[in-house]
């Protein structure tokens, strides 16, 4: 008997026990949905994360403190004052690869307008910062020059700052005074949302001059940096303007080689590739929990087959005795495993599909992707379930001897 003739006597029994059919299949539909709905969330999770670090800035360095230590405990990182202007102004004399610099000063703080108040981010910057961490601006402009020079008491919020004080667009900030820690400060512009990256929202941060915030926030005559942000002239430079920024920096903090940095330079290309690995160990880790519910479905296709091989003895024994080999009798009954399996497979996909179009607005996720290779994977498992649990059954069958099939009531 050929593929051919096996496919429509398989057919043809599964066609007669609907019913048995359809709740088989269910454990591969379920299976199949939850593997594509789950890794179609985590690669969404996964894109999502790696376009809002990508929107940070291009070709970005970030100098950063290192650790204080209080009696030989470490105070965590960055909680030393080891970067100052200086420091700036020296990276942005002396390296050859770095085309703009931007330091920054941080602290937060409540902003008031009104009734209305939120906790945010006050950070101290440059004109060159928008350009460096590529900040757009939706409304206003963002801090100039003359701006730093006179230590202005203006001040540029983020998009949920501006929701949380003005309202979604009920009101104008541009010109209005906030107070931020009981100072007044006017609003000079207000930026396109960035979203969060990690733990941290973009949005819910407030600009203000350099100067401004480090007489305002940590006193007069303070010149210290939290952060230096450095943009280099092109991605195959990144390692050269690390090691370049380093020596600037040792050699300004006069460190011996023995000594260690007293500052971190992070680059922001291997802080992507760590986020992306990491968020794809995370989905291949909800795609294996998953999976477990399709090996569940096979030991349900193998125990309707077992009975299926059981209640269809004599029948059996009669394709046996008309001269059917055994394989064409392992042949049939596996074909009739694969069937539901890839049945089941397909409906899975299109649930699944549905599943994680619901699923990602409740993790709060832009969207879900759902991409040929999970499909196809999927598929192939649920083959490959079919084909593993099938076996057994069919091989069962394939074995029983034709006369004691034919006496079998």
């Amino acid at each position: 008997m050929n593929w051919f003739e096996s496919l429509r006597v398989a057919l043809q029994s599964l066609q007669a026990n609907k019913l048995r059919s359809g709740l088989t299949m269910l454990g591969i539909v379920i299976g199949v949905a939850a593997v594509i709905s789950l890794v179609a969330a985590g690669t969404g999770a996964q894109a999502q994360v790696l376009e809002r670090f990508q929107g940070l800035g291009a070709n970005v360095l970030i100098v950063q403190p290192g650790r204080a230590f209080f009696r030989g405990v470490s105070q965590g990182g960055a909680s030393a004052q080891s970067l100052t202007l200086d420091d700036v102004e020296a990276i942005a004399r002396l390296s050859r690869t770095v085309v703009a610099v931007a330091p920054e000063y941080s602290t937060s703080a409540q902003v008031v307008y009104g009734s209305h108040n939120t906790r945010a981010s006050i950070v101290g910057v440059t004109p060159e910062y928008a350009a460096v961490q590529n900040w757009q601006v939706d409304q206003g402009r963002f801090l100039d020059a003359q701006d730093v020079a006179s230590r202005a008491k203006v001040a540029v919020l983020g998009s949920s700052v501006a929701e949380d004080l003005f309202g979604n667009g009920l009101v104008n900030p541009i010109g209005k005074t906030i107070k931020i820690n009981r100072q007044n400060y006017q609003v000079v512009g207000v930026l396109k949302s960035k979203g969060a990256t990690g733990f941290q929202n973009q949005d819910e941060r407030v600009f203000v001059p350099l100067t401004t915030a480090q007489v305002r926030f940590g006193g007069a005559g303070n010149d210290t940096v939290h952060a230096i942000n450095l943009q280099v002239a092109s991605a195959d430079k990144m390692g050269l303007a690390q090691a370049e920024v380093r020596a600037i920096l040792r050699a300004r903090h006069g460190l011996t080689a023995s000594q260690e940095d007293d500052f971190t330079v992070f680059n922001q290309t291997q802080i992507v590739e760590m986020v992306e690995q990491t968020t794809q160990t995370f989905t291949v880790l909800l795609g294996s929990i998953a999976a477990v519910s399709l090996v569940v479905g096979g030991i349900g296709i193998m125990n309707i087959m077992l009975v299926s091989v059981t209640e269809r003895t004599r029948e059996i024994g009669i394709r046996k005795a008309v001269g059917a080999r055994r394989r064409d009798i392992l042949g049939q009954f596996l074909l009739e495993a694969v069937v539901l399996s890839v049945v089941g497979g397909l409906v899975g996909i299109l649930a699944g599909y549905g599943a994680a179009q619901v699923i990602s607005p409740l993790l709060g996720l832009r969207r879900a992707l759902v991409t040929a290779e999970s499909v196809i994977l999927a598929l192939a498992v649920s083959i490959g379930v079919g084909l593993f649990f099938g076996i057994y059954p069919a091989n069962r069958a394939a074995r029983l001897n034709p006369i004691e099939a034919l006496r079998y009531e």
